[in-house]
């Protein structure tokens, strides 16, 4: 009896500790799952904006208060007058022409000088490499008018070569360090083993790395792919002709100068360009973790 009332009495503190942290633990999770919701209900907002005013009439459209979230009556309108405004086909080409002049190079020239910084030796490749890290610290604007006047002075305004050639220089300083610390995190006795079967550096890279560095590459492919679509400036600044027009310089058609912005169809045709992003992002978000988590080979 003795013994059982010493065992209780030390076996309910050590109860009432393991079911304060386990509340203590459920607490943290709802606060973090609340702060989540709240930033993702903040976030999605404008999407949800787009969407419902992209079946709304223009009377629907005026904000009220209550705003009207729901359409009432619900109208396809917007998507037939926004398809007839504009050849989107020829804007949906000039984009994935974009995509491809961009994005293929681009890999391509990033892998190999990420392979280059992460297996090979040579005199100031941490000096090269520091500079690669200072240039992404440096914003895109900064560069901005001077290339575009060096660009203009060897004629390549209003052509696809200010995509092609920046592209096969390995000037995306993001990628080349992502890269590069991925081809780092791999085994380098899998090189060595190739290396003494007689297989070169490209022999290297191409059999050995880029298999194992597949969620990374993928990973690449849709930001690029992202940026590329939706992009802006450099339709802008580059693409003058009309046959050659994107689809956000496309969407811009529906900004009126004098304030008659045709709301309805710019909505409607936001949401059907918006779609093939949204399903990149969620058929690549598995990348998106393995890309960044996975810094080795398992098993």
């Amino acid at each position: 009896m003795a013994g059982n009332r010493t065992a209780r009495r030390y076996i309910l503190p050590a109860g009432r500790f393991t079911l304060g942290m386990r509340a203590s633990r459920t607490v943290q999770h709802v606060i973090a799952y609340l702060l989540i919701a709240a930033f993702l209900s903040f976030a999605l907002l404008p999407v949800v904006w787009m969407f419902s005013n992209a079946f709304k009439t223009l009377e629907q459209m005026r904000i009220t208060f209550p705003i009207q979230w729901i359409p009432n009556p619900v109208t396809l309108e917007n998507f037939a007058d926004g398809w007839r405004a504009r050849d989107w086909l020829l804007h949906l080409r000039n984009t994935l022409m974009l995509a491809v002049f961009v994005l293929i190079p681009t890999l391509a020239s990033c892998t190999l000088a990420a392979y280059a910084f992460a297996r090979m030796r040579f005199p100031g490749s941490e000096l090269l490499m520091l500079f690669n890290i200072s240039l992404m610290l440096m914003p895109d604007f900064v560069t901005m008018v001077p290339r575009f006047v060096m660009m203009a002075r060897m004629g390549w305004v209003g052509t696809w070569l200010p995509a092609i050639v920046p592209s096969m220089l390995a000037l995306n300083p993001a990628m080349v360090f992502v890269l590069r610390q991925f081809f780092r995190a791999i085994p380098n006795e899998l090189s060595e083993a190739a290396r003494l079967d007689g297989c070169n550096d490209l022999g290297i890279l191409w059999r050995i790395i880029i298999p194992l560095s597949k969620p990374i590459l993928a990973l690449q492919i849709v930001i690029v792919t992202a940026w590329a679509w939706n992009d802006l400036l450099f339709p802008l600044l580059y693409l003058k002709d009309k046959s050659m027009q994107t689809l956000t310089l496309a969407m811009m058609g529906f900004i009126g100068s004098r304030g008659d912005t045709q709301w309805g169809p710019m909505m409607a045709m936001s949401v059907l360009v918006s779609l093939p992003m949204m399903a990149l992002s969620y058929y690549g978000q598995r990348y998106f973790t393995e890309g960044f988590t996975l810094t080795g080979i398992k098993g």
